[in-house]
């Protein structure tokens, strides 16, 4: 449990530490469970700039985080 935690916890730091246009579609898809065409409304962009952004943010955050994890 406590591995878990501390998992989680370096996971959010490292959202948190993402440029602001990755770090809010990583927010809201991931914590909030919304769509794309939900983020896409919300925050008044086209469905495939979330998209976009949202498969960079992914790529900023394994780049980040590799040390950490074992990703494959």
């Amino acid at each position: 449990a406590v591995l878990r935690r501390e998992s989680g916890e370096q996971v959010l730091s490292a959202v948190m530490a993402l440029p602001v246009k990755y770090r809010d579609v990583i927010h809201l898809f991931y914590y909030e469970g919304m769509s794309v065409r939900e983020m896409g409304r919300l925050l008044g962009r086209k469905e495939s700039t979330v998209t976009s952004q949202l498969t960079r943010g992914r790529e900023l955050l394994r780049e980040s985080l590799k040390e950490e994890f074992d990703f494959a």
